[in-house]
């Protein structure tokens, strides 16, 4: 006699959600070490060099000569320019160095953190339909919910804080925005979708622990 659906559908579902807590398992683990690499560059950035191999990335020089000769097509012009460069000064090394760490290690943080806690949750998913639906669960996409929002707020005004400050050291007439305000309302919006998720299984256990109680 064939088996039902309703008998394979709990081994496919393990299934997948095996696959994807592989997926992100892989993926924190690719963070944690893409992270590790940009603090070894932060390191070298700190370390006085009259060669530096390492400058303080994402800068916006107000004044800049850049040539298109042989770049653009027939009739085309340039209208604006903005020029993005990586600037060193040996004198300030140490200081540009921890500057530095604050316009990419807490977006980091902001990635690293929400990929820890869905490899939990994937885990629980694993274990079985229980554990997955449980407080544990919702603790944990609250969680989340809160660092997508107010974390990457916080890393958004870190990032702006610590470029406006290497530029006014480096460049003449900085700019006061050198930086991208894009990922943090993305991330905004991703953590009100976890807040959300999480209210919806908070409820859920609530109508099951009730409806058990009346049984």
């Amino acid at each position: 006699m064939p088996a039902s659906p309703t008998a394979t559908a709990p081994s496919k579902i393990g299934a997948w959600t095996r696959r994807l807590h592989a997926l992100l398992t892989t993926a924190l683990v690719l963070g944690v070490l893409a992270s590790l690499t940009r603090l070894i560059a932060d390191v070298i950035l700190a370390v006085p060099t009259a060669k530096a191999d390492y400058g303080f990335t994402g800068l916006w020089p107000s004044h800049a000569n850049v040539s298109f000769d042989g770049a653009l097509a027939q009739g085309v012009r340039a209208v604006d320019v903005m020029v993005e460069a990586s600037l060193y000064d040996p004198a300030r090394a140490p200081l540009l160095a921890a500057l530095h760490l604050l316009t990419w290690l807490p977006n980091a943080l902001v990635m690293l953190f929400p990929l820890f806690w869905l490899v939990r949750i994937t885990s629980r998913g694993v274990a079985g339909d229980r554990a997955l639906f449980s407080a544990d669960t919702v603790r944990d996409l609250r969680r989340i919910g809160a660092i997508l929002t107010l974390g990457s707020l916080a890393a958004c005004a870190l990032d702006f804080a610590a470029k406006t400050a290497a530029a006014r050291m480096m460049t003449i007439d900085a700019y006061l925005v050198p930086g991208d305000v894009d990922w943090p309302l993305v991330a905004v919006l991703m953590g009100v979708g976890a807040f959300v998720v999480a209210e919806v299984i908070g409820r859920g256990l609530a109508m099951l622990d009730e409806i058990e109680g009346t049984i």
